[in-house]
């Protein structure tokens, strides 16, 4: 529903094979209400590079949960709609599962995956083993999530494959596989950013805001008094997955605006890139130095003339920063 907008004006590449040199990005105005600030164009941070990442040139129908691996030292991804997960060292390999794989996160010993009901473990060797069954309704299933600042928790969101309404909940377990429903309704569950310990960024994709939520002393999430961080409504785009750097800005793919958001912790927007993908997903840090930026894209629901004007639509694409990202915590598990 996002798909009818006017192309603006984006980068221009220098193409080298898999190596795509980036210009500096022209920063567009927003269409979003603008603070007093120093023109974009002053900002410097996507004096970058771009590496095409997409395996065989192939487009990712739903890329997401873009994720730099400290233990494996490489970037890794998937796309939900074709059910793979892809792994980025020397060389890009692929692990195709029978069910939709979300989101990646990692224990100390182990890298984990959500699925469509289940949470799998990925072995080194290739292979995959089931972690643990998260839920059974086979109508929903699991999207973004993260783990806790402190490591001791994993929180996720669930969806039904095809939205009708606020029908998805959030959840959080623990290391012992306490699974805690925290009563939200919610219609797309995105972003899971800690501001800090007791503040969390969840976006509901189908209504194109962002709220601000405490978790309480009880350990649940006061979801009935959570607060409008980001209202994207009377936009094109809607607030997707994110990042945050560790100036503790928040980095915001924004879906159907072919842009990624910066906005600071109270939610004002300070830059914009602008991307030739129509539909960017999520965005992560990372490399040796995080200072690094993989961004996921989609395909998902676009006509051949868009992917024609944003021909980066459908490509995993990863940008040198002048800004390092922080890194995400470990979930407390043994496995």
């Amino acid at each position: 529903m996002f798909l009818n907008v006017v192309r603006v004006t984006s980068i221009k590449y220098i193409k080298d094979d898999s190596l795509v040199v980036g210009k500096p990005a022209r920063i567009i105005n927003t269409c979003l209400p603008q603070p007093d600030l120093p023109s974009f164009n002053s900002l410097k941070h996507d004096l970058i590079h771009m590496i095409n990442l997409s395996k065989n040139g192939d487009r990712m129908v739903l890329g997401e949960s873009p994720f730099w691996s400290h233990r494996l030292e490489k970037w890794m991804w998937v796309d939900i709609t074709r059910q793979i997960i892809f792994e980025k060292s020397e060389q890009i390999v692929s692990r195709s599962f029978s069910e939709m794989v979300s989101n990646i996160f990692e224990c100390p010993s182990a890298t984990l995956v959500t699925a469509e009901t289940k949470l799998y473990q990925l072995i080194d060797n290739g292979r995959t083993e089931v972690h643990k069954q998260l839920f059974e309704n086979a109508n929903y299933r699991c999207n973004d999530g993260g783990v806790g600042p402190c490591g001791k928790k994993y929180w996720f969101g669930t969806m039904e494959k095809h939205p009708t309404g606020p029908k998805g909940k959030i959840y959080s377990f623990d290391a012992c596989g306490n699974l805690v429903d925290h009563n939200a309704d919610i219609g797309i569950p995105n972003t899971f950013i800690w501001l800090d310990d007791s503040h969390i960024l969840i976006s509901d994709s189908l209504i194109q805001k962002t709220y601000k939520v405490e978790l309480l002393a009880s350990g649940i999430l006061d979801w009935i008094n959570r607060k409008v961080w980001l209202d994207l409504s009377s936009t094109r785009g809607t607030p997707d997955g994110g990042a945050m750097d560790e100036d503790g800005n928040i980095w915001l793919a924004v879906w159907g605006d072919a842009s990624i958001h910066k906005y600071s912790s109270e939610g004002l927007l300070l830059d914009k890139i602008e991307l030739e993908a129509l539909q960017p997903t999520s965005c992560a840090f990372g490399g040796q130095n995080m200072d690094e930026m993989l961004i996921t894209t989609a395909v998902e629901g676009m006509s051949e003339a868009q992917i024609s004007n944003y021909p980066d639509s459908g490509k995993v694409l990863v940008r040198k920063m002048n800004v390092t990202g922080k890194a995400l915590p470990l979930f407390d598990l043994e496995v």
